[in-house]
């Protein structure tokens, strides 16, 4: 995302979508406790994305688009953000790197920021949040131009008209500097997060703690303590100034509590 914060979507939680991902060939390790199910969480982001692979399928301009991150490998549990990489026409670059360009599914987007430097040069890349049944829904767009078209090893194709053939890492060499931000976007942005921190509550991830901290919370105490101070920190926005993300905020909030 946007934010150098870890989404915490590195769990390897089964899924039902099919991947390239190679199964391990060793036991693994015995793994953290497992996150509570949260089916409405994985119902609006599986209605999203049903509706965007198919506004992308109709747009000629798109050459490609795959699942990266959790959901394209494989990993996702209920709680997984998506993780959308795009291929489009060379010429197209620059109009998909604008989020009005970029479908937003059934719901509507609350915020939306420059993430290019989580890309390699030659390449752009979208955050946004989606609000849908009141929930939010995290979405990194990664924005390829076919002259560099790859897919990742650990990726689900929804759609290739180029016959993309390579497969390499979406993140090699340097990366694209990033952008300068606005007072307003970084009010977002930390607003966006405080749903971050609660995902990664519910998989008892450590990144939690860095996330907390990072938004200006104590990262001391016990797991109330922390859902506590999620809840304070929400305290510290204008409710005027983003009130669809801070209302799904604390939505997603009451369900986490609720699941636990």
């Amino acid at each position: 995302m946007a934010s150098q914060m870890s989404r915490g979507d590195s769990r390897p939680e089964p899924t039902g979508w099919t991947t390239n991902a190679t199964a391990p060939s060793a036991p693994t390790a015995p793994s953290a406790p497992t996150a509570p199910p949260a089916p409405r969480l994985a119902r609006i982001r599986d209605r999203w994305l049903s509706a965007v692979t198919a506004a992308l399928q109709d747009d000629p301009s798109v050459a490609g688009a795959a699942l990266v991150g959790s959901l394209g490998a494989g990993r996702a549990d209920d709680w997984s953000d998506v993780d959308l990489l795009l291929v489009v026409k060379d010429e197209h670059l620059d109009d998909y790197a604008v989020p009005d360009r970029l479908p937003s599914g059934p719901g509507r987007r609350a915020f939306a920021i420059d993430a290019h430097h989580n890309g390699p040069i030659g390449t752009r890349a979208i955050s946004a949040q989606y609000v849908l049944d009141d929930l939010p829904l995290w979405v990194d767009w990664s924005i390829h131009p076919i002259s560099l078209a790859t897919w990742p090893p650990a990726s689900t194709v929804l759609l290739d008209r180029h016959g993309i053939t390579q497969s390499l890492s979406e993140y090699r060499g340097a990366h694209e500097p990033a952008t300068p931000k606005t007072p307003d976007e970084q009010e977002a942005l930390r607003l966006a997060l405080i749903p971050i921190a609660a995902k990664q509550l519910a998989r008892h991830s450590p990144d939690a703690l860095r996330t907390i901290e990072f938004l200006g919370g104590s990262p001391e105490g016990t797991w109330p303590d922390h859902f506590a101070t999620l809840h304070q920190l929400l305290t510290q926005f204008d409710p005027l100034v983003h009130p669809e993300s801070l209302a799904a905020a604390h939505t997603y909030l009451d369900l986490l509590e609720s699941s636990n």
